[in-house]
């Protein structure tokens, strides 16, 4: 009798439940099972919107190839438009230039119409486009007519060989890939619009440089991007560019940065600041690092 009653007081007696060190053990396991989770949906989150950001880039490519097939060329990444027919009279070095590029894609253009490229009615400005905006301008055509409320609603091109930037010809050039139209914005606010890529938050556009079928990069289509090189396969200015005989697209990535280019190694050897790492482009699979 009296050890079956000692046995009994005795398992009573034990404590009930989990101690304090066992429940901080229990508390930091939760904590870290949940971090590493958290870590994997972030990393997740980050891979999917790496590979959306990279497909756009693969759009852009099959409709640069488009443009090509139908024109000859692939699109400067700068040119100059005037609106006035006065203006294309102008000598400057860049007005010349321009007028020939324009020759080369419409041979039977007619300088003598004012034109409204922006679409805004008033046909007296002349527009520097850079990078960013000419390859929104090319691929996309000109855009309606507009409001400055209205979003960009890019339109092709005429197919009158003298007047391809006529709004009112149903017979359409263009537009070579579908631009979604909330993703174009006008950054430097000149009335021309540029393409940004599908990174949540992205305030600046996917930058485009044409090496003009491989006749040379221009440093000065650099600057617009805040750039000092195209990228290229080793190091120094005679280093061989990425893509020398097409285009380098560049897409800042979610940090907004375009970097500074300059000696890019898949292998990671590069000499790219840390800016370039996250950017997407086509002539990389992927961020750059």
């Amino acid at each position: 009798m009296y050890p079956r009653n000692r046995t009994r007081t005795s398992e009573q007696n034990q404590p009930n439940g989990f101690t304090l060190i066992e429940l901080l053990v229990a508390i930091g396991i939760v904590a870290l099972l949940a971090g590493l989770l958290l870590s994997g949906i972030q990393a997740s989150i980050s891979a999917v919107a790496t590979a959306k950001a990279a497909n756009e880039i693969r759009n852009l490519e099959t409709a640069l190839a488009q443009f090509h097939s139908e024109f000859g060329m692939y699109p400067p990444s700068s040119i100059r438009l005037h609106e006035t027919v006065a203006g294309w009279s102008n000598t400057d070095t860049e007005t010349v230039r321009s007028r020939a590029l324009i020759m080369k894609l419409w041979p039977n253009f007619n300088f003598t119409i004012a034109r409204d490229f922006d679409g805004d009615s008033n046909a007296t400005e002349t527009h520097d486009l850079n990078g960013a905006e000419c390859l929104a301008f090319f691929l996309g055509g000109v855009i309606r007519i507009r409001s400055s409320s209205d979003p960009f609603a890019p339109m092709g091109f005429s197919k009158n060989p003298a007047n391809p930037f006529d709004r009112s010809s149903d017979n359409r050039i263009g537009p070579f890939t579908e631009l979604v139209l909330d993703r174009l914005i006008d950054s430097n606010s000149n009335g021309m619009p540029e393409y940004i890529d599908t990174y949540s938050g992205q305030y600046r556009p996917i930058y485009y440089l044409s090496s003009y079928d491989g006749r040379g990069y221009r440093a000065v289509e650099l600057t617009p991007a805040g750039m000092t090189d195209v990228y290229r396969q080793s190091a120094g200015a005679s280093g061989q560019p990425w893509k020398d005989k097409t285009y380098q697209l560049i897409s800042p990535g979610a940090d907004g940065e375009y970097g500074t280019g300059g000696f890019y190694d898949p292998s990671g050897k590069g000499t790219i600041g840390e800016n370039d790492l996250d950017n997407i482009t086509n002539f990389s699979s992927g961020k750059l690092k």
